[in-house]
């Protein structure tokens, strides 16, 4: 066994000295000064001339001979968002004159996933979809199969699989850069800072007003006429063809127009309880048999049909679901519409409700599954009073922060996350009562360890890392800013989670229930066990020195940290998670073969990673030393005379003196079903044969 144990020891040195020699190569740096203008010539093959960069605004001006063609800056002179690592991308970006993406390159990076895990090509064809598409549209990223992307008001684009939040910052500071770039060019309009509604004003109204008024406005088309835009042919006189669309919209927000179309309680639902500080929201009725949402509409996210621009930039739109769980309280003169749909403008996209807007409504025709859909879009305009508003003079400029705007888009899985929390609470807590019958404590176990390796694991890759704790102490030395730890948010809600159960019960509740390698692990464990593949046992002076083994690598690890973060991120690939969670095995064969390995010997020694190698584990063990409570109950007899759950212990966090040792115990409740169960606990039998109740013990820990 001894023998093992040294051929394991010698195989990790070498790993880590193979890690420890790649460890000098950097991130991916900004290219040199002087090759930025070979970059702006791969993005503009026709160039001939390529011009100095000008200071206000800084820019590369582009030529082709005499003629102005486009420009090219870097996406650091007009944003700074920090990615994943908590550092920015540096883009090369190129538009033309008209507002078209021309090419995007990354300089420079610090993504673990991109530099460590995928490499840089998902990165480099993701950035490959930006020419061509109008920097005036919003891009949106897409995991899902969506035919043609450009057939809707929306621009889609494909995401990057298992670098979700990176493709995320990258896609924003593209546009963000972009726009104002363009906007400093003038090849687009600045955006005026946003009116304020006036709350205090509020005027009778009925619809004859609001259409008098213009406070709603009609799109109304005849099949006749769509079929004519789309054949590029006259409108037939007269036009008493069918109705294709009867459609009337109106901004909501001003007391007058929302009151009179909600009724007084929706309107104060509306704007006090759905929408958020800067928020608007607008009105869309139909009455033709064209719908304004579309078959393959999903309710809370931007339709495909219609698109507000203002300025030329396309401000997006998104379903509120207002009328869900509530019916309409429409007034008595509103004539009949088959659809009313609420939809939302979010503060950061800088509408400005004094200002002219355009509803456009997008309309496309399929001509076969292998060519693309024929789009035509109708549109008409829109324009409150300016007595409505109070109009500023002075520019503000209010954007939702990029990590609100990721936890907006993952409601749905934060939510399941946290029914899978609220469970495991009630597991925790109600632990006496799982652990009174040992076929529902299995049950309940292995399928929690289930939803932890295909929900938390595989869907939403919230496998912790020791690289986390590098982003946490770079934010607690004030290198990077606070708002990089919200970045991912089920990365954030489970170091939350963990760290509450580190304060009241130690390590065990992450290392045992919710680290999705640590379930492969239990999984392999069982199939030794179905196997009668017999365990190796470690003698127990032996295992404790191992043990110190996984703290030496968390101490050389945050020390690496202080001096260069991208060498403690190579030295983190001592932990198998990315290869077996995040990259599901798909990768390259050395890193594939150190995690089979470590898997392979669990069927020898259980958890053998966990229990010797896993920094993170050893981190989770300093930070819970003093958790408040042990309370996982043993008895007088447990360790003199009785040992059974010493050799039951599959982690071995249980002393032969009966103590568990709670830095290394994983909780995973197995000494207590022996502890209730009569027909395997000695003292139990014994106790059940004379009659006599044994003595309960609950802080014979250490």
């Amino acid at each position: 066994m001894l023998a093992l144990v040294r051929r394991w020891s010698h195989t990790l040195l070498l790993i880590l000295s193979l890690w420890a020699a790649s460890a000098a190569a950097p991130a991916q740096t900004l290219a040199d000064e002087q090759a930025i203008p070979l970059l702006i010539q791969q993005i503009f093959p026709q160039a001939t001339e390529i011009k100095p960069r000008l200071d206000n605004p800084p820019v590369w001006p582009v030529y082709q001979v005499t003629e102005l063609i486009g420009y090219a800056f870097l996406s650091g002179d007009y944003v700074q968002l920090p990615g994943f690592s908590g550092a920015p991308y540096q883009l090369l970006i190129g538009i033309d004159r008209d507002g078209l993406y021309r090419g995007v390159t990354v300089l420079e990076h610090h993504e673990p996933i991109f530099l460590h895990g995928l490499g840089p090509e998902p990165m480099h064809r993701f950035t490959e979809q930006y020419p061509g598409l109008d920097l005036r549209h919003t891009i949106k990223i897409t995991s899902a199969a969506v035919r043609n992307k450009g057939s809707g008001s929306n621009v889609y684009i494909d995401g990057i699989t298992k670098a979700t939040a990176s493709a995320i910052v990258l896609n924003e500071s593209v546009m963000l850069s972009a726009i104002q770039a363009a906007q400093q060019l003038g090849l687009i309009p600045h955006r005026k800072p946003p009116a304020q509604v006036r709350t205090d004003l509020q005027e009778q109204a009925d619809w004859k007003r609001l259409i008098d008024e213009q406070w709603a406005q009609a799109l109304k088309l005849s099949e006749a006429r769509v079929d004519s835009v789309f054949a590029d042919r006259p409108i037939p006189q007269p036009d008493d063809s069918d109705t294709f669309i009867d459609l009337h919209f109106a901004y909501l927000n001003t007391p007058t127009v929302g009151r009179y179309l909600l009724g007084d309680e929706h309107y104060t639902r509306l704007m006090e309880q759905k929408l958020e500080p800067g928020e608007h929201a607008i009105a869309v009725m139909n009455a033709g048999p064209y719908s304004i949402l579309g078959d393959n509409f999903v309710r809370g996210t931007p339709p495909d049909r219609l698109a507000l621009e203002q300025n030329g930039i396309q401000i997006e739109l998104r379903d509120l679901d207002f009328y869900s769980a509530v019916d309409p309280q429409l007034p008595a003169d509103l004539p009949y519409f088959d659809e009313i749909r609420l939809f939302r403008i979010k503060s950061s996209a800088g509408f400005d409700p004094a200002s002219p807007w355009t509803l456009k409504l997008v309309v496309s025709r399929e001509q076969g599954y292998l060519r693309p859909d024929i789009v035509r879009t109708f549109a008409a305009d829109y324009r409150m009073p300016e007595r409505l508003f109070i109009i500023s003079e002075q520019e503000t400029v209010e954007s939702t922060p990029l990590w609100l705007q990721i936890w907006q888009q993952r409601a749905g899985k934060i939510a399941v996350l946290l029914a899978g929390l609220a469970l495991l609470s009630a597991i925790i807590l109600g632990h006496r009562w799982v652990t009174t019958d040992a076929r529902r404590f299995r049950l309940i176990r292995w399928s929690y360890l289930l939803y932890t390796l295909v929900f938390i694991g595989y869907i939403t890759q919230g496998q912790l890392s020791i690289t986390n704790l590098f982003t946490i102490l770079q934010v607690i030395g004030g290198s990077a800013s606070g708002s990089i730890l919200l970045i991912d948010p089920v990365i954030f809600i489970l170091w939350i989670y963990v760290l509450l159960t580190l304060v009241l019960w130690g390590r065990g509740y992450f290392c045992g229930w919710l680290c999705p390698f640590g379930v492969l692990q239990e999984m392999v464990a069982e199939l030794a066990t179905r196997l009668k593949i017999r365990q190796r046992r470690i003698p127990f002076q032996v295992h404790r020195r191992l043990w110190g083994l996984k703290y030496a690598i968390l101490a050389g690890l945050v020390a690496v940290s202080f001096y260069s973060l991208s060498a403690a991120e190579r030295g983190a690939e001592v932990e198998p998670f990315k290869t077996a969670i995040t990259m599901g095995f798909v990768r390259e064969w050395p890193f594939v073969i150190y995690t089979l390995a470590l898997l392979l010997a669990g069927l020898f020694v259980h958890k053998f990673f966990c229990r010797y190698l896993c920094p993170l584990g050893a981190a989770f063990a300093v930070l819970g030393h003093f958790h408040l409570f042990r309370w996982l109950p043993r008895r007088a007899e447990c360790g003199s005379p009785c040992q059974l759950c010493t050799h039951r212990c599959g982690i071995r966090a249980i002393e032969p003196s009966g103590r568990i040792n709670y830095r290394e115990c994983i909780q995973c409740y197995e000494c207590e079903v022996i502890y209730r169960d009569d027909h395997q606990c000695v003292p139990l039998i014994n106790a059940r044969r004379s009659k006599r109740r044994p003595t309960q013990v609950i802080a014979k820990a250490s």
